[in-house]
């Protein structure tokens, strides 16, 4: 049985068409041509190949196992490298020529701190799914939570603490044990953040004006953000090329980096009318999820569908937040969340045909 035509499909599909469409019209086409179209694949695979694979509630379990598994093993091999062999991997320049030193992927990973603490953001919501399933599973996500939470300190990523305040934010409105989870959280704050070096304390403490060496830096990224808004503006239709964020910062803003927005990298590389599609597509995603929840909520679905919407509404959210402080038009992190919402929403679909089945049987 073939999937149904959602919104989200139908947006993607747009989005991949105007990213074609327009490079007779970009700044740069042959870096459209060359780079641009060629890693927007790579992450828009990850939407088809979900589709494609993922048919049933036991292939959703079987591609979380994998997914989580993955994931892990670029936390934790960092970790382990760090403890063992003072591994960091990155810095970051402070105030007076200072600098600080950052936990980032593994040596043979490509991911950057920042990107490390996503990883770490994206694997929580799970743990938080795997401990509502089993005792097992709550056994798991006790080990490993803490172990993921103090890597991504170690990482120094502004952002990555905003994405887990906003996961955690998630899970409070979702749990029954408010209480709980408020005193755990301030537990874990007032014991876990005077045992961070000073220059790391500074730097979280930064984030909401307080930090003295990287208040600048803090700064500039909100200053950078609104200078990628302006040059998006050379080119506001149809921007300047799908992946040619970072040529437009280093030829026109003198910053040799990709705009750290989403959605001010979108307007730089498909201008206004991409970035509509692209909001499009994110609220097609939102409300996918919201149609699950509806489903799950009011009838005797599994444990385990009823904890993963919750999970991927979690996640959609830090994701959405997350977005604002890194790019990812061409990430897989969208079309991953893309392809689950229209698998969940099919998964519902047809758990809802067999609720009224059974209902009419019971009243023929």
């Amino acid at each position: 049985m073939g999937w149904p035509k959602t919104s989200t499909d139908k947006l993607l599909k747009t989005l991949v068409v105007y990213s074609v469409l327009t490079i007779p019209f970009v700044q740069w086409p042959g870096s459209v041509i060359g780079a641009g179209i060629p890693n927007f694949i790579k992450g828009v695979v990850f939407y088809y190949f979900t589709i494609a694979f993922v048919r049933t509630e036991a292939d959703l379990k079987r591609f979380l196992g994998v997914f989580i598994g993955c994931q892990l093993l670029r936390i934790l091999e960092p970790l382990y490298l760090h403890v063992t062999e003072g591994y960091w991997g990155s810095i970051a320049s402070m105030a007076n020529w200072e600098y600080l030193y950052r936990l980032s992927g593994a040596p043979n990973d490509v991911v950057n701190p920042n990107g490390l603490a996503f990883i770490v953001c994206s694997v929580l919501p799970f743990l938080y799914l795997m401990a509502g399933l089993s005792r097992k599973g709550r056994l798991g996500a006790i080990l490993l939570t803490p172990l993921c939470i103090y890597t991504l300190t170690l990482t120094g990523s502004r952002s990555g603490i905003i994405g887990t305040g906003v996961i955690f934010l998630g899970i409070l409105a979702k749990s029954q044990r408010k209480v709980t989870w408020l005193v755990g959280g301030a537990v874990i704050v007032l014991l876990g953040f005077p045992m961070l070096p000073p220059d790391m304390q500074d730097r979280y403490l930064s984030t909401i004006g307080l930090g003295a060496k990287n208040a600048e830096t803090a700064e500039g990224r909100i200053t950078g953000v609104m200078d990628n808004f302006t040059l998006a503006l050379r080119r506001p239709l149809f921007g300047h090329g799908l992946g040619t964020s970072r040529e437009v910062n280093a030829n026109f803003g003198g910053v040799d980096q990709p705009a750290h927005n989403l959605y001010a990298e979108v307007a730089q590389e498909l201008g206004i009318v991409g970035l509509v599609i692209v909001l499009l597509l994110l609220k097609s995603i939102y409300q996918g999820f919201a149609e699950c929840k509806r489903t799950y909520q009011s009838s005797n679905a599994s444990v385990f569908m009823r904890k993963m919407v919750d999970c991927m509404q979690v996640t959609l959210l830090m994701n959405f937040i997350f977005s604002f402080a890194s790019y990812g038009l061409n990430s897989h992190e969208w079309y991953l969340l893309g392809g689950l919402s229209v698998v969940m929403q099919q998964l519902a679909l047809d758990y809802f045909k067999k609720l009224r089945s059974r209902e009419d049987l019971s009243h023929g």
